[in-house]
């Protein structure tokens, strides 16, 4: 049934409308216009402030339902002119058109596109064309609609079960081009449309009183940082008032769900707690009143969330797009602070100065509490009972072991003796017997997520060991008693030097939170990012912290980067850790069988909003290989779409028998050459570091290089893979793809001949290689290309990739050579380099900090690269660990970095020199 808002405004009338428009109620439209990024900084460009005031009136007026009288502009591409307005401003047009956004119900609503002169009006049509060839008939039939109230133009709603259709198909959803003609080229469409410009990944952003006022303002050159519009499936899940389990790969969205639904809940209680006013109801995501019950329960206290992630720089961001939301709802600005000197509090404990190591007596305005797991862990250790770090006899001696803040002499007993990944491959993994046929990563995930996992303590040698006749299992018996004769020799090692790992800190917890009572407050809503990166012990802890099992948490998982770290995780196991260990055991819930209902479908974000199609593609080839050989080794998703469209990765043919690292780069690393060089965010990833080694001796500085295993988590524009195929220890066992190939008719059986029938324990190393391969391919957002030094290895996934049309091949020459170099600002290495810095990517970091002749920046990367150094050496040579330690702390005084020059003298057992360089620091970061 369709239905008419009705009305009961008058047409706009006196010179004082703007302030009656902006404070007014009952305007129709009010929350239901929405303008774009573009539109935004179109407008931030105009220099008169009458014409700003002018053009915020008329949007007012039309969020009203008021229409200005047609003014055709003599375009040649309006295909679309229904649903496609503009208004002329003096020598300006506003461009807006008419969309459907669905919540509670489907609605039409407006959106502006963009303020420009005349003579750039067509490219705008042009492209929003584009984008509504994609859209059904029936979604754009709807946009058409009409409904009057007088002579005024009100929205169409439909009921949500219409279920309104946008896109005819999503996977060709938009071909977005930002050719300047109706003619578009498609040849030239990759270099014109990137994925950062795309239109149809546009933010949107809702316009109210509170958003005008800001507009108005005079704030140039600062960003606006507003809580953007999302889809409609993000809208649902955000909108879903259970506890919910989100899973999606990278780049789908997955934080930005997070922290609008952690938003939300603030804006619920804020109403249920005050009310708002009318200004402030216009930055709130609902159209509707309803608040859910929680509010309620919690309306005389202060509404406790905590989001927690593993990583400290997702951490940070998601503190600075918090930031400015809590300011605006105290009566400050929406303007995000981007200043780089902020970017100091990345680190790990300066971001957390101000945080006590506990629960007890958290300031009000520190929530809602965003912190990585490690923070939280400190946290629950000294929120009940007796620390665990006071078993360490050379703690005991600390000052302030039970107190909320620690010690900074605990903090470096913490930061040095934690036996972490890096760690365990350097110093711990060094019996050449045990490990020369296990990869010593593959090895500790094993410890951590399969031998110590048990509340009561490790799982026993026969329990682990018989985890083989698992059809899952990639690893024989004799791997798993070679597995755990490590863990027995580590455990030895590990408490003969002092040291401890997470996952004894985790069982500590576990035991004293079962025997005692968890001080401090409780948490309403607990939100988890990048689940993947905790065991299922770790998870267990947060259901001590939130006794809301109903509502109050929402996991977040990227399945991807399960793949990509080598770790058998599955989502599935952590919606029914949930139910038995949350929902089972809360004292809430005493009748178990009518409470199964309570959990949610996982929800699937498949969207991807970083990269385009053509990559998207082959990384879906990928993981149809792991689906086919190692099914139930991890979460099977549907294939990750994109709107934009790009062009298939090349495949570089070298000529002449030469490499094409040479051809492109141009000779020796020694030699000067003319070639401009890749840009900051080009990268070259190689298999491991003796590739690495080779080819900066070709090339120099010309490159950033990584191995796969150091481009984990980062992300470039493009990518040059080389050689992956030729140093793959599966050699010609590659061949074992064309039995996959067979099976999909993609090839004749006469290639069967020769390749090797599939064994999960004989191809164990191709599902290695296989998540490798898929990391290298999606750390691209626009163009990858692949180069090989040995046709014979490479042509088994050749073959593949070449009968799906997922590729293109081209011969490496001149004109190739010099497209793929892009050059990049000394702002551009900069801010690359300060990515890496805080990825404790340090070597390339300083590349970085050289091309962009950031000669403070380089010597902090020196610094922090010593100190990583001596941290690593300091349970086997602590000769050589105490003299990189002392040189990272002359190097991080001369500098002006007295916290961290401070830090060095400590444990180097200089406590007067440091106490002297502590003076120089802020004192609220050690108290």
């Amino acid at each position: 049934m369709e239905e008419c808002s009705s009305s009961t405004k008058r047409a706009a009338g006196p010179e004082d409308e703007f302030t009656r428009l902006v404070l007014s109620d009952d305007n129709l439209y009010r929350k239901q216009v929405f303008f774009s990024y573009n539109f935004i900084n179109s407008f931030g460009k105009l220099t008169s402030y009458h014409l700003k005031k002018f053009v915020i009136k008329i949007l007012l007026k039309i969020s009203t339902g008021w229409r200005p009288k047609r003014r055709r502009v003599n375009l040649k591409c309006e295909i679309f002119s229904q649903i496609v307005k503009q208004f002329k401003v003096e020598g300006y047009y506003v461009v807006y058109t008419i969309d459907i956004m669905k919540e509670f119900h489907y609605e039409q609503v407006l959106k502006v596109w963009d303020i420009l002169p005349l003579e750039e009006i067509q490219k705008l049509f042009v492209r929003l064309d584009t984008i509504f060839n994609s859209y059904t008939e029936d979604f754009i039939n709807r946009c058409k609609v009409k409904c009057l109230d007088g002579n005024l133009e009100v929205p169409m709603s439909w009921p949500i079960s219409h279920d309104i259709v946008r896109y005819k198909n999503i996977n060709n959803a938009i071909f977005d081009s930002d050719s300047g003609g109706c003619e578009v080229d498609h040849r030239s469409y990759v270099e014109n449309s990137k994925v950062n410009e795309s239109f149809s990944l546009m933010k949107f952003y809702s316009l109210s009183a509170g958003i005008v006022n800001h507009l108005l303002s005079d704030q140039e050159g600062k960003e606006l940082d507003l809580p953007f519009e999302v889809n409609d499936q993000e809208r649902e899940i955000i909108l879903f008032p259970k506890s919910s389990f989100i899973l999606g790969r990278s780049g789908t969205g997955k934080t930005t769900v997070l922290t609008m639904k952690l938003h939300r809940k603030i804006e619920q209680y804020r109403i249920a707690s005050n009310g708002l006013s009318s200004e402030e109801r216009g930055m709130s995501l609902s159209n509707s009143a309803d608040v859910s019950q929680y509010v309620g329960e919690f309306k005389e206290n202060m509404l406790h969330q905590l989001f927690v992630t593993v990583n400290p720089k997702l951490c940070f961001a998601v503190k600075q797009h918090l930031s400015p939301l809590k300011s605006f709802a105290s009566g400050g600005q929406f303007y995000a602070d981007k200043s780089s000197y902020d970017m100091d509090d990345i680190d790990e404990m300066a971001q957390f100065h101000d945080i006590p190591d506990t629960f007890v007596g958290i300031h009000c305005d520190k929530y809602p509490l965003v912190i990585t797991f490690h923070k939280f862990l400190m946290m629950l250790d000294g929120s009940v009972g007796n620390s665990y770090f006071e078993r360490f006899h050379c703690v005991r001696g600390f000052p302030q072991v039970k107190r909320s803040t620690r010690s900074v002499s605990l903090q470096t007993f913490i930061r040095t003796k934690e036996v972490n990944h890096d760690r365990f491959c350097f110093f711990y993994c060094i019996n050449e017997k045990l490990t020369k046929c296990l990869d010593p990563s593959r090895v500790f995930v094993e410890i951590m997520s399969h031998i110590k996992v048990g509340l009561q303590g490790e799982v026993s040698r026969e329990d682990y060991v018989s985890l083989s006749d698992r059809w899952v299992s990639t690893l024989s018996a004799q791997e798993r008693n070679a597995i755990y004769d490590v863990f027995k020799d580590y455990e030895k090692m590990k408490t003969k030097h002092c040291e401890f790992d997470l996952a004894d800190l985790v069982m500590n917890l576990h035991f004293r939170l079962n025997n005692e009572n968890l001080q401090g407050e409780k948490m309403d809503f607990v939100y988890v990012d990048e689940v993947q990166d905790l065991t299922t012990t770790q998870i267990s802890l947060f259901r001590y912290i939130c006794k809301n099992v109903d509502e109050g948490f929402v996991f977040s998982g990227d399945t991807a980067q399960t793949i990509a770290k080598g770790v058998d995780f599955r989502f599935e196991d952590v919606r029914s850790l949930f139910y038995n260990e949350f929902v089972m055991k809360s004292k809430k819930f005493r009748f178990p069988r009518r409470e199964k209902g309570l959990l949610s479908d996982i929800f699937i974000l498949s969207q991807n909003f970083r990269t385009h199609s053509g990559v998207l593609k082959l990384a879906q080839s990928v993981i149809d290989l792991l689906s086919h050989f190692f099914p139930q080794s991890f979460d099977v998703l549907p294939p990750e779409t994109s709107f934009v469209n790009g062009e298939p990765p090349i495949v570089i043919e070298p000529g002449s028998n030469e490499n094409a690292i040479i051809t492109v780069f141009g000779g020796s690393g020694n030699v000067e050459t003319k070639m401009v060089g890749f840009g900051a965010e080009q990268v070259i990833l190689v298999r491991d570091d003796s590739v690495k080694k080779e080819i900066s001796n070709y090339i120099g500085h010309q490159a950033l290089i990584l191995t796969i295993v150091e481009c984990k988590g980062l992300e470039f524009q493009d990518v040059l893979l080389f050689n992956f195929f030729g140093s793959s220890p599966l050699r010609t066992q590659w061949r074992v793809v064309y039995e996959f190939l067979k099976e999909k008719d993609l090839v004749h059986s006469s290639y069967l001949n020769s390749s090797p029938s599939f064994s999960q324990l004989r191809h164990s190393v191709l599902c290695s290689e296989l998540k490798q391969l898929y990391v290298a391919i999606t750390r691209t957002k626009q163009r990858l290309w692949i180069s090989e030094t040995s046709e014979e290895l490479f042509k088994p996934m050749f073959d593949y990739w070449k009968r799906l049309g997922l590729i293109q091949l081209r011969k490496v020459d001149d004109s190739l050579a010099k497209a793929m170099p892009r050059a990049s600002s000394p702002e551009e290495w900069k801010s690359q380099g300060i990515k890496l810095f805080w990825e404790k990517k340090y070597e390339i970091a300083i590349t970085c900090f050289e091309r962009a002749g950031e000669k403070m920046w380089k010597r902090w990367a020196k610094a922090a690269q010593l100190r990583a150094a001596s941290d690593q050496l300091s349970g086997s040579n602590s000769i050589a660990a105490r003299i990189r330690l002392r040189e990272a702390a002359e190097m991080f005084h001369s500098i002006g970095k007295a916290d961290s020059a401070a830090e060095c003298f400590c444990d180097l057992n200089e406590h007067e020199r440091a106490g002297a360089l502590w003076l120089q620091c802020p004192s609220e970061k050690h108290k």
